[in-house]
């Protein structure tokens, strides 16, 4: 340029799922990434359960830590109540993952699980496990409630542009809502389709489709950038895991398993993205941050304390000079 102003990257980010402990912490990288540079100067934000509804939040304006004291309840001393207007949330949303009715114990979708069994290379394993879930019972209503009074009857926010990320669960395939070319809904029925986690909530009915969590595909589904004209991408991935995992519980051993698992999908999504030219930083909860979050995924007793620690070791991990752009993925 002839002024020597160098233009801004084109920036993606990406929240992953994680459920009640995983959103928690993931709000807290949010919180840390707006001490260091500008939280919202994204071009584009894909959330995926959990994520979708930080992703909504934030692709409509909401400031990280006026989430923070929305979702955790209080503000507390990493969260300064002073910076934001008190929001008043509820109690009923806080109960979603609390007061859960027993799902009814037949399978939600056992074509679809005999479909995906019998062509692994078109789906994944998660996908055939949610099709086999039990029928859940949960209402996901409170979260769509939140979503409309916060996010106001404007529609889809224009920038950054924000998609959110379910699975059609008659079809098996990834649904990106809010992207060109995809199926039209409004931003709270997206959301809750993508937080209708098999097994605690049924499937949310959006015309003559049902739609599932988005993790039944990927807990990121970071690739979905991967034909968008960006610069940079950021990962935010609370069910992978970067640095030792030191738990020695059964409980702790299994879920480091898993999360070594959705580690080796995250890397191939990020080789996607690099291969179109994005540099691409993945940030996954640090061995501090695992002893806090423990095993259980659901435990919504946890939220403020995996909040703070995250807020804590995001800052210090955002602020090395020199880090590596991909944190914790082999």
């Amino acid at each position: 340029m002839g002024d020597g102003v160098r233009p801004q990257p084109r920036r993606g980010l990406v929240i992953g799922a994680g459920a009640a402990v995983g959103g928690a912490w993931a709000l807290g990288m949010l919180c840390a990434l707006a001490e260091t540079e500008e939280a919202t100067a994204f071009e584009v934000v894909v959330g995926t359960s959990a994520g979708s509804v930080l992703a909504a939040l934030l692709g409509s304006g909401v400031p990280p830590r006026a989430m923070a004291e929305m979702l955790s309840g209080t503000a507390g001393p990493a969260i300064d109540a002073g910076a934001v207007g008190p929001v008043v949330v509820p109690d009923r949303v806080h109960r979603v993952l609390t007061d859960i009715p027993w799902p009814v114990p037949i399978p939600g979708n056992l074509r679809l699980a005999v479909r995906t069994l019998g062509q692994p290379g078109r789906h994944t394993v998660r996908a055939a496990v949610a099709a086999l879930a039990p029928r859940g019972r949960g209402s996901l209503a409170p979260v769509g409630e939140l979503i409309d009074e916060v996010c106001g009857p404007g529609g889809w926010p224009a920038r950054p542009r924000t998609w959110v990320v379910a699975m059609d669960f008659d079809s098996g395939g990834r649904v990106v809502f809010g992207a060109a070319g995809q199926p039209v809904t409004s931003l709270p029925e997206a959301v809750m389709a993508s937080c209708s986690v098999p097994g605690i909530f049924p499937p949310r009915q959006i015309g003559s489709r049902r739609y599932v969590d988005g993790g039944a595909v990927s807990v990121t589904n970071a690739d979905v950038l991967a034909e968008e004209d960006l610069d940079e991408v950021l990962v935010l991935a609370p069910m992978a895991t970067a640095g030792p995992d030191l738990r020695k519980s059964a409980a702790g051993r299994l879920d480091r398993r898993l999360r070594h698992h959705l580690n080796q999908r995250l890397a191939w999504e990020v080789a996607r993205l690099t291969a179109a030219g994005m540099t691409v930083r993945v940030l996954a909860p640090t061995t501090e941050d695992l002893a806090v979050m423990g095993a259980d995924w659901m435990d919504f007793r946890r939220r403020r304390s995996v909040l703070e620690t995250a807020v804590r070791t995001g800052a210090t991990r955002l602020g090395q000079a020199g880090t590596a752009p991909i944190d914790g993925v082999a």
